[in-house]
């Protein structure tokens, strides 16, 4: 059975908004074990730090809740005793609360409280100006998503001081299944709870369960995203500082979203020009879905046709793409070709079960070596004014590359 039929069975039977339940208690155990005299609040589910533009001063926490409450977040600066309290909005089944205010490279502890119910407190950490530690995954989409919580696990646990996790598109299999969203969510509840998530939309964001071509709603409900001033296009790309870096997430669904949002190159353009103008970090770093590459006809694809020269103009030094489901390193290419100067292209892999098989290309520095049974993998990116370190592993351990970008002064 396709997994396409396969979420129709199960939205057609009603069991979409059931499947996860079954491991939800024990996996959310942690969240749910309250101090302080309290009783578990565990109508809180899937809990995760969305980033803001500026990390430094702001975070957005948002979960599900089973149903309507008058949630509180309390908030503390660790080595404080005074605590804050902020007010949660609720739409649906999701909730989100935006923190102000914070100092920049501290520590705080917040928890959700109802009356006389709590979670437990989780930790907060505010970026700084300098070096941090970044955990970056590509296509999480599942058919069973144990597949991508083992990666996720495997992540979290080997590398607990990574402050920034991001999904380089195609979280899930299908964006317009709930069940799907409370799959992913579960699976990533350990590696979320206490790390800032800045999420790429993918092409499986914008399908429906019919599977045409739809509007990315559950990816938009899912995270509030940063403002980028384009007044039909919230949430479709973004940008924002955290630590040495600035970040910019572009939006490479042209195909799927065209007739529904026409406008999303001009829009994307304008913002991505104007916002590089006014980058003041030493890195400028582009995540987006898409790969710039047709390894079928061993050339440029038409995402490199919308983004490459831009790319070279602004020069950002490192763009990181996902989609093919295999690990590239293209080294830098500038006006198309492989040069000592220019932009690093890394393709990262996949971190769901979904396997793809791409034939070699000449394009490629390093090749991922077992291309029929590519293990799921993810990146370890060490941030640093004058360099980025990079490391692709897999969730067995195993290492597919290790380089460090130098960055030259004035650069």
């Amino acid at each position: 059975m396709s997994r396409r039929l396969f979420i129709k069975i199960l939205i057609a039977l009603g069991l979409g908004t059931y499947f996860p339940k079954l491991t939800e208690a024990a996996r959310l155990d942690e969240l749910h074990t309250p101090q302080d005299g309290y009783r578990p609040l565990t109508s809180v589910k899937f809990l995760r730090q969305v980033v803001t533009r500026d990390s430094r001063s702001s975070r957005t926490l948002m979960w599900h809740a089973d149903a309507a409450e008058n949630f509180l977040v309390e908030w503390r600066l660790v080595g404080e005793e005074s605590a804050h309290f902020a007010e949660v909005v609720q739409r649906e089944k999701i909730c989100s609360c935006v923190l102000e205010g914070l100092k920049p490279a501290s520590l705080y502890r917040f928890r959700i409280v109802a009356g006389e119910r709590a979670t437990a407190w989780l930790d907060l950490l505010t970026a700084g100006d300098g070096e941090f530690q970044m955990l970056i995954f590509a296509d999480s989409q599942c058919e069973h998503y144990e597949v991508w919580q083992r990666t996720a696990d495997t992540a979290h646990e080997n590398f607990p001081d990574a402050e920034l996790v991001t999904v380089i598109g195609d979280l899930v299999d299908n964006g317009e299944a709930d069940y799907q969203w409370r799959a992913w969510h579960l699976a990533a509840a350990k590696l979320l709870a206490q790390r800032t998530f800045a999420p790429v939309m993918g092409n499986h964001e914008c399908y429906g369960v019919d599977w045409f071509n739809a509007l990315p709603t559950g990816y938009l409900n899912q995270f509030m995203l940063p403002e980028n001033g384009a007044k039909n296009f919230g949430g479709y790309f973004y940008s924002f500082d955290y630590g040495a870096a600035h970040f910019f997430i572009l939006n490479t669904q042209f195909a799927e979203l065209g007739k529904f949002k026409p406008g999303l190159q001009d829009a994307q353009n304008y913002f991505f020009r104007r916002d590089a103008a006014n980058c003041n970090r030493p890195w400028k770093i582009v995540l987006m879905h898409k790969d710039i590459y047709d390894y079928a006809l061993d050339t440029f694809n038409d995402i490199a046709d919308k983004f490459l020269e831009l790319f070279d103009e602004l020069e950002i030094d490192v763009v990181f793409t996902g989609h093919l489901h295999t690990y590239r390193n293209r080294g830098k290419i500038f006006a198309r070709r492989k040069s000592a100067r220019g932009t690093t292209y890394i393709m990262c892999g996949r971190a769901g079960d979904q396997k793809y098989v791409e034939p070699h290309s000449t394009i490629d520095d390093v090749t991922a070596p077992d291309l029929r049974g590519e293990p799921e993998n993810f990146i370890v990116l060490d941030v640093h004014a004058d360099e980025l370190h990079l490391t692709s592993r897999t969730v067995d351990g195993k290492i597919l590359d290790d380089f460090t970008l130098t960055k030259l002064a004035g650069k």
